[in-house]
C-alpha cells in the first residue's frame, strides 16, 4: 500500500485515533493534549482524514457545501473486504442515496418531503406521547434502588418515537434498534473483516425490510410519516421514488434515535457527575433546556461529522487537494476558547451554549434537532421530578460504542436514593 500525500506544510499527528480505547474512554484529554493554537487543522495517517478542530473553521465548512461535499459523510470509515460489499450492493445498500450523504439537488429533492416529519407543529404535537411513554418506562424502575438509564429510558425512548413516527409496527422496534447499532459500526467504526460479513448481511436485512415496509403502507395507509411520504409519490412517482422513500427511512430510522439515546445519557451523566446541578434542576426545571444544550456543547452525542472537497482550498492555513477528506471535529469546536469562555467548564449559565454546531449547519442542517432536544428536556424534567435525589452509581466504568461520530454512555447506572 502506498503512503497518501499530505498537504504540503500541513501538520501531521501520527498517533491520533479516534478509535483507540483512549480516546473511546473519553477523547477530551486527547484534545487538551494536542496544540491546536498552532495547528487547528492537522493529517491523521492512521485514518487518512484532514482533522478540522476550530469552530470558525468547522462553520466555513458547513456554510459551503459547493467546496465540501458531503459524499463522505456516512462512507465506511474503514475498508471494507470484498465479500462485504457484494453482499451490501446486492440488498441494495449504497454509499449515496441518504440524505445525509447527497449534495445539491438530490440533497433538497429527499429532504424537503422528509422535513413534513419534523414541522413545529407536528413536533409539539408529539409532547402528549413524549410524556406517556417516559411515564410508563420510569414506572417499570418505580421502587429499584439503582437502574441502567439507558436501556430503561435513554434507549427506549427515542427509538419508540420515531419508529411509530415512520409507521413500524412496535413488535419490529427491537430488531432496528439492533440493525442501527451494526449501520454505526459498518459506516462510522473499524470493524475486524471477519465481523464485516456479519455486519453487511444485517445492513442488507435493514434496506429490505425498509422496502418491505413502503411496500406494506401503499397497500394500506396510517396515520404515519411513511404514508405521507407516498401521498407525493401518489401525485407524482417521479418527484419521490418508492426506492427515495425507503432512502429516507433509513436515514431517519437511525438519525431519529440514536443521536437522542446518546443525548439523553450524556445529559444525565454531566448533570450527575456533579450533584449540586442536579440539585439546581430539581429546584429549577426551567434550567432543563439551558442544560441540554450545555450538554450539546460540552459533550454532544454526534462529535464528529465529515466531509470531502471538491476542488483545492485553504482551510486552517493549510493548502488542502480537492479530494482532501475531513473530520470536522464537532466536540472540539464546542470546546474552541475563541467563541466559549471557559470551554472546560460545564456552565448552566452559559449565554451562548446554543451556538454550538452539534446538529451541523446550513443545507444539512439535523432536521430532528428539535425533536431530540424536546425528547431530552422532557426526559430530564421527570427525572428530576421523580428522583430528586438521584445519583450516580460509584465506581462504574463507562463505555461507549466504537465509533467516530456517535458517542453516549452504553450504560450509565444510577441510584434513586443516596
Amino acid at each position: 500500500m502506498t503512503s497518501p500525500v499530505v498537504a504540503p506544510g500541513c501538520p501531521v499527528q501520527a498517533g491520533f485515533d479516534p478509535l483507540s480505547s483512549e480516546y473511546l474512554a473519553d477523547p477530551y484529554p486527547v484534545l487538551a493534549a494536542l496544540p491546536l493554537d498552532r495547528a487547528p487543522v492537522f493529517y491523521a495517517p492512521v485514518i487518512d482524514y484532514y482533522v478540522v478542530t476550530r469552530y470558525a473553521d468547522i462553520e466555513q465548512v458547513f456554510r459551503d457545501p459547493q467546496t465540501y461535499s458531503a459524499a463522505v459523510a456516512q462512507a465506511p470509515l474503514a475498508p471494507l473486504v470484498p465479500a462485504a460489499q457484494q453482499i451490501l450492493l446486492a440488498g441494495g445498500h449504497q454509499p449515496q442515496p441518504s440524505m445525509v450523504s447527497l449534495d445539491e439537488p438530490a440533497h433538497a429533492r429527499l429532504r424537503r418531503p422528509a422535513t413534513r416529519a419534523f414541522t413545529a407543529k407536528r413536533v409539539s404535537g408529539m409532547i402528549p406521547a413524549i410524556s406517556a411513554i417516559t411515564a410508563q418506562l420510569l414506572d417499570a424502575v418505580a421502587g429499584t434502588p439503582q437502574f441502567d438509564l439507558v436501556s430503561a429510558l435513554a434507549f427506549p425512548l427515542p427509538a419508540s418515537i420515531v419508529f411509530a413516527l415512520m409507521g413500524v409496527p412496535e413488535r419490529d422496534h427491537p430488531q432496528l434498534k439492533l440493525w442501527c447499532g451494526y449501520r454505526a459500526a459498518l459506516s462510522w467504526g473499524r470493524p475486524a473483516a471477519e465481523d464485516q460479513v456479519e455486519i453487511a448481511t444485517s445492513m442488507a436485512a435493514y434496506r429490505r425490510y425498509l422496502a418491505e415496509l413502503v411496500a406494506a403502507k401503499a397497500r394500506a395507509r396510517g396515520d404515519d410519516l411513511t404514508s405521507d411520504l407516498l401521498g407525493i409519490h401518489d401525485e407524482d412517482p417521479q418527484r419521490l421514488t418508492l426506492a427515495e422513500i425507503s432512502s429516507i427511512l433509513f436515514s431517519l430510522s437511525f438519525a431519529g434515535h440514536e443521536t437522542t439515546t446518546g443525548l439523553i445519557g450524556n445529559t444525565v451523566r454531566r448533570l450527575l457527575e456533579e450533584p449540586a446541578r442536579w440539585d439546581l434542576l430539581v429546584a429549577e426545571p426551567a434550567l432543563i433546556p439551558a442544560a441540554v444544550e450545555e450538554t450539546l456543547r460540552f459533550d454532544p452525542s454526534v462529535p464528529v461529522w465529515r466531509r470531502v472537497t471538491t476542488r483545492p482550498v485553504t482551510l486552517g492555513g493549510v493548502d488542502l487537494p480537492a479530494g482532501a477528506k475531513l473530520f470536522l471535529w464537532l466536540a472540539a469546536a464546542g470546546r474552541d476558547p475563541a467563541v466559549f469562555g471557559q470551554p472546560d467548564d460545564f456552565d448552566l449559565a452559559r449565554p451562548n451554549a446554543g451556538d454550538h454546531l452539534a446538529f451541523g449547519k446550513g443545507i444539512h442542517y439535523c432536521l430532528g434537532a428539535s425533536l431530540g432536544k424536546l425528547e431530552t428536556r422532557l426526559a430530564v424534567q421527570e427525572l428530576t421530578r421523580r428522583f430528586p435525589r438521584l445519583r450516580l452509581v460509584e465506581g462504574q466504568q463507562l463505555s461507549f460504542h466504537p465509533n467516530i461520530s456517535f458517542r453516549g454512555p452504553q450504560q450509565l447506572w444510577v441510584q434513586t436514593t443516596p
